[in-house]
């Protein structure tokens, strides 16, 4: 398991997706040990983890949708486990399942958004809910009252992910309360094309205010 965990961090490293795939066709615990490596998300290698679970999710499905519904299934598990964290980078995780997943897992979304009144997991289902976007117009209808009313949170991390989620899933409506976030210089780090890069608030609601704008 050891040795197994060192070769997926080395790929994970060079953000070597299509040779996990390989290495998921010779050992399936491949998906483990990336749920494993996902729990400490103040680094790259577990953001890449989470990312990997949803890019290697899409292509089991074309050969067996079945593994990943169960696999679906176990992280759900996970995430109503009452044992402490292990459930923390679940949603993020669900969320890459069905962003990769669309038609098959799109009853999987608005479970994901129930969880948000979960403190240790809002940020997870903001972020979540701004990876899947637009599934279709029930995706809308349920997300966005949630993403809104985590616009001015007192948490960072919650209204810098609302105002991600807004991009992807907002309308003009929401321009004036992302504008009102333009002066919002808090730094946080976000995951974005592989790499964990520091921006302020007021940056991920300028991209926000762009993408509704366009």
């Amino acid at each position: 398991m050891f040795a197994l965990k060192k070769e997926i961090k080395t790929l994970l490293a060079k953000k070597d997706f299509a040779s996990l795939q390989k290495l998921y066709s010779v050992d399936k615990k491949v998906i483990t040990t990336l749920i494993s490596l996902s729990y400490d998300k103040s680094n790259n290698i577990a953001w890449r983890s989470i990312e990997a679970i949803g890019i290697l999710s899409g292509n089991i499905a074309k050969v067996d949708s079945e593994i990943v519904r169960n696999m679906v299934g176990r992280l759900l598990w996970m995430i109503r486990d009452e044992s402490g964290g292990i459930g923390w980078s679940v949603p993020e995780i669900l969320g890459e399942i069905v962003r990769n997943n669309p038609e098959l897992c799109v009853d999987i979304a608005p479970i994901i958004a129930s969880f948000h009144e979960e403190k240790m997991l809002t940020p997870g289902v903001l972020w979540a809910l701004s990876r899947m976007g637009k599934l279709n117009p029930d995706t809308v209808d349920y997300a966005i009252p949630i993403i809104r009313s985590y616009i001015s949170d007192n948490a960072i991390k919650n209204r810098c992910y609302a105002a991600k989620a807004l991009g992807e899933l907002g309308t003009v409506d929401d321009l004036k309360n992302l504008e009102k976030l333009k002066t919002d210089n808090n730094i946080i780090d976000i995951y974005e094309n592989g790499e964990l890069v520091k921006k302020t608030v007021g940056e991920i609601a300028e991209e926000a205010i762009a993408k509704i704008n366009t």
